[in-house]
This record gives structure tokens, sequence and C-alpha cells, in this order.
């Protein structure tokens, strides 16, 4: 970053660059470059290895098994899905398409840090600036320890963890690849912020006035939420202080009156009965199934009678292809994303039916069954 002498002081100071450059050229550059991979190898390559593997006589069996067995037990999915991922293993084309998946997935997450770093003085300099205030609020609870099954995890290969690193919620680089979609469940040319909004329009009635989001990470879902509900009292929890921190700022730089509070979503501190409407959107494969059960009863609890979930999730093996269920068993193993498999091959409908639920639905709104949306109320 380019220096300047102090006309005060006579000393060297950092010229600050102005708000929109959020990182340097050599960063911009080479993130484009992993997602001009991303684009191609999601569409090209993955239809080519789709090919393969569908063409192939075992390949066929399977896909033709997997379309006519959605009602196969657990057990039985599971094993269709491992012979289908030892046959997509032996394909040249599946093989150079997970090799570019896994080399973009890492890359972007290393690049985004570097690209963050060099910005460093800017981001601090910007921090210190005060907002405008939307009336929010932020309750941060740093001592309260991690669930074990949370805590050492770099979800998504991040290389210093979900939440080591103090300018880890600041780079664009992610959302600089990840535009084009095609990681995981999300199709190819995905229009993620709009899948969004697609995903709260979800909620049955339009009349809810107090909702809570869990695992609400940033602000953005929130954001969604904002617009169907403009008139909503708005609560987000999570597990990472970071990224609520960051979320605050930004909602109150934006105008959006959120309260955001840092805990676990199997004990919100909201009251019996306190919300009308509970949302999370891509985070229960986040989490082990016993863990998500929790999750879903204390939803149960906190919601009025007549309230809602509504939940987004990526979709289970039984709704997509047998081809599909192969891409997304491999994130499990892959992309550090340790309970993707369990989630897949779980029932979050008949979870939510365990804990209490009634008028449970599931289906998916786009290609390849993605936004994949399950809903429910409470008695």
């Amino acid at each position: 970053m380019s220096e300047a002498k102090s006309e005060e002081t006579g000393t060297q100071a950092v010229r600050m660059p102005v708000a929109s450059q959020t990182m340097s050229q050599r960063s911009r550059a080479g993130l484009d470059v992993l997602g001009g991979i991303l684009k191609f190898t999601s569409v090209a390559t993955r239809e080519a290895a789709r090919q393969d593997f569908e063409t192939s006589p075992e390949g066929r069996a399977l896909t033709e098994a997997h379309a006519t067995g959605t009602a196969d037990t657990p057990e039985a999915i599971a094993e269709r899905v491992d012979k289908a991922k030892d046959l997509a293993a032996s394909l040249p084309n599946y093989r150079m398409e997970r090799f570019a998946q896994r080399y973009v997935a890492e890359e972007m997450m290393n690049r985004n840090l570097v690209a963050a770093e060099e910005m460093r003085a800017m981001h601090e300099h910007l921090d210190s600036l005060p907002v405008n205030s939307a009336g929010g609020s932020l309750a941060l609870d740093p001592e309260a320890p991690l669930p074990d099954w949370y805590e050492g995890i770099h979800f998504h290969l991040a290389p210093i963890g979900v939440d080591g690193y103090d300018l880890g919620t600041k780079g664009a680089g992610i959302g600089r690849v990840f535009r084009y979609g095609g990681f995981a469940a999300v199709p190819p040319g995905s229009n993620i912020g709009g899948q969004r909004i697609d995903v709260v329009q979800q909620f049955r009635r339009r009349d809810h006035t107090r909702i809570l989001e869990i695992g609400c990470g940033s602000v953005f879902t929130l954001l969604a939420i904002s617009k169907v509900f403009p008139e909503a009292e708005l609560i987000g929890c999570d597990l990472n202080g970071r990224g609520l921190k960051e979320g605050h700022r930004l909602a109150e730089k934006m105008g959006l009156k959120v309260d955001l509070r840092q805990c676990d979503a199997r004990t919100t501190g909201e009251a019996d009965e306190s919300v009308d409407a509970v949302f999370s959107y891509a985070v229960h494969h986040e989490a082990p199934v016993p863990v998500n059960r929790e999750m879903f009863a204390e939803a149960f609890r906190i919601l009025k009678s007549g309230g809602e979930i509504v939940i987004s999730d990526p979709p289970p093996f039984r709704a997509v292809d047998m081809f599909t269920a192969v891409l997304l068993e491999w994130d499990n193993d892959h992309r550090e994303e340790p309970y993707f498999r369990e989630a897949c091959l779980a029932n979050w409908e008949d979870e939510l039916r365990a804990a209490g639920f009634v008028e449970v639905e599931a289906y998916g709104l786009g290609a390849q069954s993605y936004p994949w949306v399950t809903r429910a109320v409470k008695p």
C-alpha cells in the first residue's frame, strides 16, 4: 500500500484507499481466475463426467435403482451412494472436475485471507468510523465454550478456522468466486442472493412480527428476511462471535435494525412461545443429527402456537439423481464438511414431526432440488 508524508507531523502516514477498493488488483485477478476455473469445470467438465457415469452399465443401473428407490432406508441409500462414489472415482473426467473443486475451494480461502491482510489498514480504519445507528444490538459471550462437535473444525477449508482470524469476515474474495455457483449443492449459474429471498418467501403467513434466525452468520439472510417482512423485529444467533460483530457493523451501516447474540441454537435464551417464526439457511448440515434434534426442540419451545419454521439445507440424497448424490457426498471428506453425509441421509421432515410440528412438507425450488426447503407449523 502506498504511503504519503504527513504535512502536520512529518511522519510517514498510510494513505487510505477509497472505501470501494476492497482488495488489490493482484488479489482481484487471482480470485477471478479461480472463478473462471470453477465456472468452466462445474459446467463443461462436470457434464462430461455425468455422461461418463450415466452411460456406463453400472452407472445406468445405479441411476435407475436410485430413481425408483426414494423410499429406501437410509442404510440402503448409503450403500448405493458408496457404490456410485467408487464408480465415479474411476472416471477421468470426474477426477479432473473434483480436482478443480478442491483446488478452487482451498485456494479461494487462502487468497481471501491474503486479500484481507493486504487491506488491513483500510479495514481497521473503516471499523473505527462511526455509523448511523439503526437501533440494533450485539450481545457477545467470548468466554462461552464451543461445543465439541464445532470446536477445531475448519469448515469449508478455512485455513485458520471459523473464528480464529480477526479479519476473517472482511475479505470479499469468497463472493468473487462463489458468485458463479457450482460448489456443493449450489448449481452453476445460481443467483445465490435471490435464492435466499425465494426461501424466505416460503413462509405461509406474512403477518409474523418477531422472527429469529438460527445460525445467522453475518446479516445477509436477515437482510433477505427484512425484504419480505419489513416491519418484523429480527433476531439472529450464532456461535461465531467475529461474524456477529461484523454483521452488527454492517447492519447498523445499512440501517437494518437487528438484535444479534452469540449463543448455541439449542439454547437461544428466548422465552417460551416468544417468537412468531424461526428461520435457518444452510445451517443444519454443519451439525450432527442429534444436535439438530435439539435445535428443532428449542425452535418448537420458543415458537408461539401457529408459528412457523422454515429451513433450507442441501437436498437429501433421496431428492436428487444418483450422480448429484455423489457430488454432495464428496464434500463430506474433501471440503471440511464432516456432517454433510449424515445430513443428506437424514429426514428433516420426520425430525420436525418428532419435535411436535405439524403441516410438515419438503420440496425443491430450483434445479437439482436446490434450494431445498422444509417447513412446518407449531400446533
